[in-house]
């Protein structure tokens, strides 16, 4: 009769044992993901808020730098007025810094407000780091 009992309460202990041997396992696989590294932009033309009359030139002065090989840019000049892209640039190279000039004239036919949007392309996955800014154009 003991025998029987002995034997359950060990099949009872490994059986706690078990469950709480899964559990841990289970808390220690979570996988945190590496945080997707980011790049910095700065646009260093135009200045927030400037206004720029009609024929105006504005300079499209940009650096992004970054501790790892990025993977290429896209920069564009939006009209948000007349939700139209007025220019862009690009590149698909790699590397940990890129310094981008570029003009656009300015040549709305009215009042508009206008933002300039930088991406930065981090893989290829699909990650990217974007900053922009906020300028306007005058018709005349």
């Amino acid at each position: 009769m003991k025998q029987p009992l002995i034997y359950a309460v060990l099949m009872l202990a490994m059986a706690i044992t078990s469950c709480k041997k899964k559990d841990e396992d289970t808390n220690n696989n979570t996988t945190n993901p590496t945080p997707t590294p980011i790049a910095n932009i700065v646009i260093n033309s135009p200045a927030e808020g400037a206004m720029f009359a009609l024929d105006s030139v504005v300079n499209i002065l940009v650096d992004i730098t970054a501790d790892f090989e990025m993977h290429g840019y896209d920069v564009y000049v939006i009209n948000e007025t007349a939700d139209d892209t007025v220019w862009t640039d690009g590149l698909h190279d790699h590397g940990e810094a890129f310094h981008i000039v570029g003009a656009w004239t300015n040549n709305v036919t009215e009042h508009s407000d206008m933002m300039i949007k930088v991406v930065a392309e981090i893989d290829h996955d699909g990650n990217t780091t974007e900053k922009s800014l906020h300028f306007h154009c005058h018709p005349e």
